[in-house]
């Protein structure tokens, strides 16, 4: 048995599927009825004070990054290539650290959908310059 946050169900499904090991597995989701209200008991199975700290040194240090790079217009490889090497550095360990839980869940200033989103607009505008510098055949385009 293998319990993962239901976000991971897509690229479980594709590896999975891409593996040929699909016939084998059965996905479900789960939900928690437990005798703690859900949200009080998410506090307790997760350091939701922990993660929030991650994602804001996250943000610390790559949401000003963005902003610089949204008032740019152009986009030199070398300068794409620190940024977004520095980005990723940054960011590879959150998925893994965040539980990924639905809002209703987390608490209101929750910073996580913030990372994110900051991650995400670093990556579309900074991969592909930064791959040409570091010499990398072109990707598929993003999905």
């Amino acid at each position: 048995m293998w319990i993962a946050p239901a976000r991971l169900y897509e690229e479980t499904r594709h590896t999975l599927r891409r593996l040929r090991l699909d016939p084998y597995v059965d996905l479900f989701r789960g939900e928690h009825l437990g005798f703690t209200p859900t949200a009080e008991a998410v506090a307790r199975w997760w350091d939701l004070d922990a993660v929030a700290k991650e994602h804001e040194r996250f943000l610390d240090r790559h949401e000003r990054v963005l902003r610089d790079w949204e008032r740019r217009t152009d986009t030199p490889e070398e300068d794409a290539y620190r940024d977004y090497l520095l980005a990723l550095d940054s960011w590879r360990h959150l998925p893994y650290t965040d539980p990924g839980l639905p809002a209703r869940l987390l608490p209101e200033d929750w910073p996580g959908a913030r990372s994110a989103a900051v991650f995400r607009a670093l990556h579309r505008r900074l991969r592909d310059a930064g791959a040409r510098f570091a010499g990398v055949p072109e990707q598929h385009p993003e999905q």
